[in-house]
């Protein structure tokens, strides 16, 4: 078994079904690194959950992923970013641990750069997530 770490790219299967589904998983992406950052006490990262189209229901078109984009892929998606979270980063490694947290192969530079590009432009990410996700990625380029 390799060693799973909460760093950007990374994917997870996370539980969010239904309550007549609690089993079903849905694919998040990991886009910080653990960062201690704002109010938060203990090192955070922030994940966004991916959702397959419904043509009946409304989505937000900012930043769609296609079948292949990644193993978990199978119908066209989009990025649910109205439902970003952040999270501790030791409670996501817990989850792994549990095995309630399913840990999946990394998202290739190019798809991860869409994603990261749509949470910064969607209408629909709310301004906790965009203001930490600007304050870590401020903090990640100044140690460049």
């Amino acid at each position: 078994m390799s060693v799973f770490v909460p760093y950007r790219r990374a994917t997870l299967l996370i539980p969010s079904g239904p309550a007549h589904d609690p089993d079903r998983k849905h694919l998040f992406i990991i886009l910080t690194d653990p960062a201690q950052i704002l109010e938060y006490t203990e090192k955070q990262s922030l994940l966004v959950g991916v959702s397959s189209i419904q043509p009946e229901l409304p989505h937000d078109p900012t930043c769609l992923l296609y079948s292949g984009d990644h193993e978990f892929i199978r119908h066209k998606s989009y990025i649910h970013y109205a439902q970003a979270r952040i999270q501790s980063s030791q409670g996501i490694l817990n989850g792994v641990k549990k095995r309630v947290l399913v840990p999946k192969d990394l998202l290739v530079d190019e798809i991860f750069a869409r994603v990261c590009k749509g949470l910064v432009e969607s209408r629909f990410t709310p301004r906790k997530i965009a203001l930490f996700y600007e304050a870590v990625e401020a903090d990640r380029k100044a140690e460049k």
